[in-house]
């Protein structure tokens, strides 16, 4: 039946995987800034969906898409800017250059790569040609003929057939075929959806408008054309249907007629199509591979998700809509049946369809949900390549730069060729960044701003060095009590271990008991206190990811069930500061130089701050920080493995002995500096001067001996000065403490 069909269907969609699609760049130079807090923010919109994903939901995990756009007049400009003489351009050997230090930049982010990658260059003649022909079978686009650029705009019979020439995506058509059931713009802002419909054919008004876009709004009336092709681009303009109207396929002869300012269109771009070679417009290609993408993924997953910068929500996004409304329309689709070449009557609907089936099959939202960034200002201005303010990601981390700054095309198009010295890489492959360690990670520090201290990340934000000092301070907070604690928690754990090493033991009852106090395992008031502070950081980092604080808001101010991310850094830096609070009473507690003889008491449980450190490096982790900041305090295998004689053991003694040769180091002068005082006090200079030898020898004989050291005394002169003396390495032996 009608009904059970529509259960069934429902419940397949809701069992399938949530696609995101991502509006990735135009490859035509480096990415800057702009590109990096966009594609951040994502990043850690995208891990928390996979950490809840983990947690327990049954359908397939999230398929993250991401396209790049690698044909488009920016990089054919450039492209024919670096060629030498006599060269022919390559703009696709130029789009792998820089898409291949996108990627490299990307990692250096740490930002995770997409499941799926569409490059247009791969997409054009199998997706998107077709993608068009089927949308001029609906009757809703049309050709603006090469030959007749000068004839009337009302064009009737333009829209098929062998014509050469561009084609257009005709809106007033679309809105008249679907009845009024949607409409163009639907994420266009009212000022420029009004500002758009103000325009006029008047030829010096067509010039205010064009003179007076920035890079971002081009297309809004030249489809990605060259600017400076004006005279072409104002004839593209009046023969336009509505000035609503955008370009679908942009015609290019290879070999242009000899009146014509053009420059020839290069190869490795051009492509053929039934209007005449040429290349797609810009709109067109997102739309096109969703479309191909939903159905090779169609038995596991859809897309729900669609993602990019808030410049690309008007035209761009909006244009996408109305595309794969048409498309849909013209499949059959959105209503189940395809609307004929020029057509405004009601469409045919089976007879076994009831309408309300037929409304809400017709109307479906194409895509249900849409996120954007916000723009990224500098100084006032937003980061623009145009206004020549922008800061490049390679900059920002100090990646190093090129012999000559620019690159090069030869073997680019070959991924199996890379140029290592130009692409931020060094031979190995590893990222050639000149200052990245825990206390320093300049990415990290971008990660933290982005996400909690440029507000939301849909609004607009500021960038400045003081901002990025700000984040590095508070990083270097949640850094310090990383590995304060992890040094703490390893010394509290050796010194558990020798607890258990020294203790006289027997057996009783079958069990073995031990006489050690060098430990204990009561949780006292200051634990409890550690404890419940982090569980409730944990809870409230929960509720900020999942935009469930009550304070939660985005970009327009009106209370929202979105990402707060000031909540979560906030959450975390107050869980470091009560870390390190502790760690410091603890150590005041344990140091008593007035009385050197008086026995510190013993170290506090583990369990507490072991609970709270890894805490701490999940959350940090869940956003996505670099194993630099989750793993900070970390080296290696942290477990003891005492008695291990494993390659891995040894590697990882090297460094607890470092640490505990610094122990015994601060242990010895604390020891020195008590007799001095002591012998002072006293005034009692030689039982002060034969103690400190005491504490000499003691170190030579059993502290350094048990770290695999050998002291050897030199002779004392008649003057009573020491020779010196040396060392050298032996097997490390056990002894104990007079």
């Amino acid at each position: 039946s009608s009904s059970s069909s529509s259960s069934s269907s429902s419940s397949s969609s809701s069992s399938k995987g949530t696609a995101w699609y991502v509006c990735g760049p135009t490859v035509y130079d480096s990415s800057h800034l702009g590109h990096a807090r966009t594609y951040v923010s994502l990043d850690i919109l995208r891990r928390v969906s996979l950490r809840l994903h983990r947690d327990g939901v049954s359908s397939p995990r999230p398929l993250y898409v991401m396209n790049i756009t690698d044909v488009d007049d920016k990089i054919i400009r450039r492209s024919m800017e670096i060629v030498s003489d006599g060269d022919e351009a390559d703009p696709i050997a130029l789009a792998r250059f820089y898409e291949r230090e996108f990627w490299q930049d990307l990692e250096c982010l740490h930002v995770l790569p997409p499941d799926v990658v569409c490059r247009v260059s791969e997409h054009v003649e199998e997706t998107i040609v077709p993608y068009i022909e089927k949308i001029m079978e609906g009757g809703m686009a049309y050709i603006i003929p090469e030959n007749e650029m000068r004839q009337s705009p009302s064009g009737d019979g333009n829209e098929g057939g062998n014509v050469e020439g561009s084609v257009y995506f005709d809106v007033r058509a679309f809105e008249c075929i679907t009845e009024g059931k949607t409409r163009y713009g639907k994420l266009a802002p009212d000022v420029v959806a009004s500002d758009f419909f103000s325009w006029t054919d008047n030829g010096a008004n067509v010039n205010n408008h064009i003179d007076g876009l920035d890079e971002n709004q081009s297309d809004i009336t030249n489809d990605g054309e060259n600017l400076g092709e004006r005279d072409n681009s104002l004839q593209i303009l009046r023969q336009k249907r509505d000035p609503r109207d955008f370009c679908l396929w942009k015609y290019r002869p290879r070999n242009p007629h000899p009146s014509s300012s053009s420059p020839p269109e290069p190869l490795s771009v051009s492509y053929p199509s039934p209007w005449g070679t040429g290349r797609p417009g810009w709109h067109v290609e997102c739309s096109a591979m969703i479309e191909r993408l939903s159905r090779d993924f169609e038995t596991t997953h859809e897309f729900r998700i669609h993602a990019g910068g808030v410049d690309l929500k008007f035209p761009h996004h909006a244009n996408e809509i109305a595309q794969a409304e048409a498309f849909g329309v013209a499949n059959g689709g959105f209503g189940g049946a395809s609307a004929s070449a020029g057509a405004c009557d009601d469409q045919s609907k089976s007879e076994s369809e009831s309408e309300t089936e037929s409304q809400a099959k017709r109307w479906k939202e194409w895509i249900p949900h849409w996120v954007h960034t916000g723009h990224l200002y500098v100084k006032g201005r937003k980061m623009s390549k145009s206004l020549k303010n922008f800061v490049t990601i390679r900059e920002m981390l100090g990646v190093s730069k090129t012999s000559n700054g620019e690159p090069t095309t030869e073997n680019s198009r070959d991924d199996d060729k890379k140029d290592n010295s130009s692409n931020g890489k060094n031979t190995d492959g590893t990222n050639n960044i000149t200052h990245e360690n825990a206390w320093t990670s300049p990415a990290d520090d971008f990660r933290l701003w982005c996400l909690g201290l440029s507000g939301s990340y849909r609004g607009p934000a500021t960038y400045s060095k003081e901002r990025m000092e700000e984040a590095s301070v508070i990083r270097e907070k949640w850094v310090r009590f990383l590995i304060e604690g992890q040094e703490c928690l390893d010394r509290w754990r050796f010194s558990t271990v020798l607890d258990f090493d020294n203790a006289d033991s027997k057996y009783v009852n079958g069990n073995v008991s031990f006489s050690g106090k060098g430990s204990t395992k009561l949780w006292g008031h200051k634990e409890l206190k550690l404890f419940q502070t982090a569980t409730q950081c944990s809870i409230n980092c929960q509720k900020a990811v999942l935009g469930q604080c009550s304070n939660s808001i985005n970009g327009s101010g009106k209370g929202s069930f979105d990402l707060d991310g000031t909540t979560f850094v906030k959450e975390l830096t107050f869980l470091a500061e009560t870390g390190l609070a502790y760690i410091q009473q603890v150590k005041m507690n344990r140091i008593n130089t007035d009385n050197p003889q008086t026995t510190p008491p013993p170290p506090p449980p583990e369990e507490p701050l072991r609970f709270v450190l890894e805490t701490m490096r999940s959350q940090i982790d869940l956003v996505g920080f670099s194993p630099l900041t989750v793993h900070a305090g970390i080296s290696g295998d942290n477990s003891l493995n005492l008695h291990s004689t494993s390659a891995t053991a040894k590697n990882t003694n090297y460094s607890k002995k470092e640490r505990a040769l610094l122990d015994e180091i601060v242990a010895f002068r604390s020891a020195v500096r008590s007799s001095a005082i002591g012998g002072l006090r006293k005034k009692d200079g030689i039982a002060a001067v034969k103690e400190i030898l005491g504490l000499c020898d003691e170190m030579r004989d059993y502290v350094f001996p048990s770290l695999g050291v050998e002291i050897l005394d030199g002779k004392v002169g008649d003057d009573g000065r020491s020779g010196g003396g040396e060392w050298r390495y032996c097997s490390p032996r056990n002894g104990n403490k007079k």
